[in-house]
Formats: C-alpha cells, sequence, structure tokens
C-alpha cells in the first residue's frame, strides 16, 4: 500500500511539472500580429452603373427574340410592340431597375483585345440593352456567354472593352421575349366585397360532347336563404337539374380571376389561330353577364400531365386559349379551364330537390306502384320562430318524424343522368309535387323503363335514371308513417 501511495504521489508532481513548463512557454512567445483581412470579409463586387429608375426614357432590348422597345411615360413602362395589349408593368419595372444599377462580379480582362472569346464581340452578343434617360443621355449594355462559374454572364458597355461578369439573375430580363411582359390576368377576380354577377346565361360547346351544356339563372324561381346546397344558376342541357353550389363555382364563375401561364402570341394571324387549334375550337365557352357577353375560345392541348416517373400521360395538363377581347393566344393549364374536362354529373346537387322545410306549403304523393295511392302533407312553417306543423290528408302529423321522412325524401339522389326521354307507353309509378308557399317549387316524376330501373323528369324534364329499389323504400317508409311509425322505424337506407 505504502509503494502504490509513493507511485500516486510521484505521477501528480510530474504532470504539476508538466503543466507549468506549458505556462512559460505561453507566457514567453513572441506576440503575433493579427492580419485584419483574416476577420474582415472584403467585397469584391464591382458598381458599374447607379441611377433611378423613373430616370429612364426607354430600353431597347435585342436578344434571340428579336429587337423591341420598352418606354416610360406617367403611367409607367410599356412595350411599343405590344401595342394596347394589357401589359404586366411590375416586370417591366424590375428590368428598368436591372437597366439602372448594375454591379459586377468582377473584372475579368481590362482592355480585352479579343472579345470573341467573351461572345462580346459586335453581331455575336447574346443580348443587349440601349438604355435612353430623359436628359438625352444613354448607354449599351452587351452580354455574352456565360462564365465558368455557371451563374455569371460576361459583359461590357458598348463604348468600353473591359469585361465583367455579372449574375444572370440580374440580366434575365434582357434574354426575355416581348411576349413575357403581357399580363397574364386575363380578368380580374370577384372582390371580396362585390355581388357575384348575375349570369342570365353560359354556354359550353365541346367536340368530345353531342350536346351543348348549358346554363340559365335561377333567381326568379328561388331566393338564396331557399335554397339547401344549390347554386342560383341551373342547368338546362343536357338535362334540367340543380347545381352543386361549390363543385361548380369554376364551371359558372372561372371567367373572373382567370389567368393564364403564358403569353405566346400577340396579334395572331388566322393561320397561327389554326396552327393552335383555335379556329376550330375543342371548347368554346360563351358567358352572358350583367349586360356583356364573354367569350373563351380553348384550343389544342399544349401540355399533357406527366405519371410517377415522369411519363407523359393521356391527361392535358396545359391549353392554347384565346379570350376574346384580348388580342392573343395564351397557354392554360387544364385546372385554370376546367370547362375543357369536367363532366355535367361532376358538378350536379347530389339532391334533386333542396326545398326549404319551412317554405313548404303542401308536398302531394301520387304513387302507381301498385295500388294506387296519395299522401298530401299540409305543411306550415314559420322560419324566424323555428316553427313547423304538418297534417297528412287533413290529421296532425309527428312533426320531428315528418322531418326525418322529408330527409328521406331529400335524399332521392343522382344515380345517373338521362338524355332520352321514357317510351310513351311506359308506366308513370309515381308523381311528387314539392309546392312552396310563395308558389314556387318542383315537381318530379318517375316512370317505369323496363328493366330494374326508373326514369326520372325534374319539373317536366328527362333529368335522371336510378334503381327502382329508391321508390320502392319510399312507398314503404310513407306507408309506415301513415300508420304512426316514429322516425327511427323509417328505413333511410335503399
Amino acid at each position: 500500500m505504502k509503494a502504490k501511495a509513493k507511485s500516486l504521489m510521484f505521477m501528480g508532481v510530474f504532470i504539476l511539472c508538466m503543466a507549468l513548463v506549458a505556462l512559460i512557454l505561453v507566457l514567453t512567445q513572441p506576440k503575433i500580429e493579427e492580419d485584419d483581412s483574416s476577420t474582415q470579409t472584403q467585397s469584391t463586387t464591382i458598381e458599374l452603373l447607379s441611377y433611378e429608375r423613373d430616370n429612364i426614357s426607354s430600353m431597347t432590348v435585342s436578344n434571340q427574340y428579336g429587337e423591341y422597345t420598352i418606354t416610360q411615360n406617367a403611367k409607367g413602362f410599356l412595350v411599343n410592340e405590344l401595342g394596347s395589349l394589357k401589359q404586366n408593368s411590375t416586370v417591366m419595372g424590375a428590368a428598368g431597375n436591372c437597366a439602372t444599377k448594375i454591379t459586377a462580379q468582377a473584372l475579368v480582362e481590362k482592355n480585352a483585345e479579343s472579345l470573341e472569346k467573351y461572345g462580346l464581340e459586335e453581331g455575336s452578343e447574346t443580348a443587349s440593352c440601349e438604355v435612353v434617360m430623359k436628359d438625352g443621355t444613354g448607354y449599351t449594355l452587351i452580354f455574352g456567354s456565360d462564365a465558368p462559374d455557371g451563374s455569371s454572364v460576361y459583359m461590357r458597355m458598348s463604348d468600353s472593352t473591359d469585361v465583367y461578369t455579372v449574375l444572370k439573375s440580374s440580366t434575365s430580363y434582357f434574354y426575355n421575349a416581348k411576349e413575357s411582359y403581357v399580363s397574364l390576368i386575363i380578368k380580374e377576380s370577384i372582390s371580396s366585397e362585390s355581388t357575384a354577377p348575375t349570369i342570365d346565361f353560359l354556354t359550353i360547346t365541346r367536340k368530345d360532347l353531342d350536346y351543348d351544356i348549358i346554363f340559365e339563372d335561377d333567381t326568379k324561381n328561388y331566393a338564396t336563404d331557399e335554397v339547401s346546397m344549390a347554386s342560383s344558376q341551373v342547368m338546362i342541357s343536357p338535362v334540367y337539374a340543380y347545381l352543386d353550389i361549390t363543385n361548380s363555382n369554376d364551371i359558372l364563375y372561372g371567367i373572373w380571376g382567370l389567368t393564364a401561364t403564358e403569353a405566346i402570341k400577340p396579334f395572331p394571324t388566322e393561320e397561327e389561330l389554326a396552327e393552335y387549334g383555335l379556329d376550330d375550337p375543342f371548347c368554346t365557352v360563351r358567358m352572358d353577364a350583367e349586360l356583356q357577353v364573354y367569350t373563351l375560345l380553348i384550343g389544342d392541348v399544349a401540355g399533357y400531365s406527366l405519371d410517377e416517373n415522369g411519363n407523359e400521360t393521356t391527361e392535358p395538363a396545359y391549353f392554347y386559349g384565346y379570350y376574346e377581347g384580348t388580342d392573343c393566344i395564351f397557354v392554360f393549364s387544364a385546372d385554370e379551364v376546367k370547362w375543357a374536362t369536367f363532366q355535367p354529373i361532376d358538378i350536379l346537387s347530389s339532391l334533386m330537390t333542396s326545398n326549404y322545410i319551412y317554405k313548404l306549403d303542401y308536398i302531394d304523393i301520387q304513387l302507381h306502384n301498385g295500388e294506387d295511392i296519395d299522401y298530401y302533407f299540409d305543411v306550415t312553417g314559420n322560419v324566424d320562430e323555428g316553427e313547423l306543423s304538418v297534417m297528412l290528408d287533413g290529421s296532425p302529423a309527428s312533426t320531428e318524424d315528418f322531418k326525418i321522412l322529408y330527409q328521406f325524401l331529400l335524399k332521392c339522389p343522382i344515380d345517373a343522368l338521362c338524355l332520352e326521354d321514357p317510351s310513351p307507353d311506359a308506366k308513370l309509378l309515381a308523381y311528387i309535387d314539392f309546392r312552396r308557399e310563395d308558389g314556387g317549387g318542383d315537381t318530379l316524376e318517375f316512370y317505369d323503363d323496363g328493366t330494374n330501373r326508373v326514369t326520372i323528369k325534374l319539373n317536366g324534364y328527362t333529368s335522371f335514371s336510378q334503381p327502382k329499389s329508391y321508390l320502392d323504400t319510399l312507398c314503404s317508409n310513407l306507408e309506415l308513417f301513415k300508420e304512426g311509425a316514429s322516425g327511427d322505424q323509417l328505413q333511410m337506407i335503399w
């Protein structure tokens, strides 16, 4: 134990001595002066130009797409060659900033003897911009080939052979075609404070359909507070049907807020319209609203969607389009012009009728599905008080049970559209008249189509087809209700 203690003591003394030696070396080391350049970052950029954008009179841009001139007046910047087309003043203002404030990344060669290797020899430049200021002075920016770093291009002033590199991001506007300055907002959106426009008629004609899809204003028959889940417009072709207020919104009001992804051909000729399928368009949208007519032509597919492996599918992703009143061919995303791809059933209300229960005057149900039976519901409702009373064939009925029965009536869903009238000898199996206290309402007629389905007319128009099982269940529920069954005894699944 004593030997072990002595060994530990010796090691402690040795470590202490080594620490003292290291401290002496640090204290006696000559002082090294710090190099300021090692602690401070030096900027290597070079400011070539710094003017105010508002002092620009014009900018003439030349590149692979041709030449065009951007001028500035009291209203802002305009591309002369785009004439009266609505233009994107924000983008042109950004181009003005880039033309008046030039910062180089580096001076590559002063008084370069060979400009050709930089792509800056006269006639070989990739882009140029001649700037004229309002005081008459000016200068021209010349842009050449890409620099080796991949993020810069070579540049010089027209009156100098000094070669610089500038970031591509600050020169991109000088490589754009004039079409890039066309405004892509075809029509402004409806502001949240504004009332939605009244659409008198909306007609969609498509080459892949053998009928027109037509909508008309229905507010004369329905006030908005009297319709549940239904739009203020109604479809009248290819069938008569009510619209889902959410799913139909893009179809009814999509003109407002319509925005393109690209402008490709200002002031197209007849030949150019034909080239993009717009002389005989795949889809034509014509809307009469607010005493104006709006027409959108949708032509050929401009591009298809890709699958998860990057392979092209058959689903259109983009279409060429032309909006009358804006003389330019645009590219639109398929989501922006849903008129070209939707199906009528996609936007219909899931209910064939949706009259507000408190607004009802009566429901007359005539059944001919076996024995002829008539059920007459006399309804009295007060919307403000939330009060409701019901008489069935002159006798009081349970209000709560009637609400459940009415839910089943409303759940008469759309199974499929029917474009053919029932045959002249088709038997009328049921007739339902929903009448509101204001005189409005709906009628449903169920005809036997000879199979296990029925053809349904809504307000006298052949519109739908569905399995006969719904009608069978309705007959059963009406009988149960008349016999005094409670609402939870009614069958809600058919």
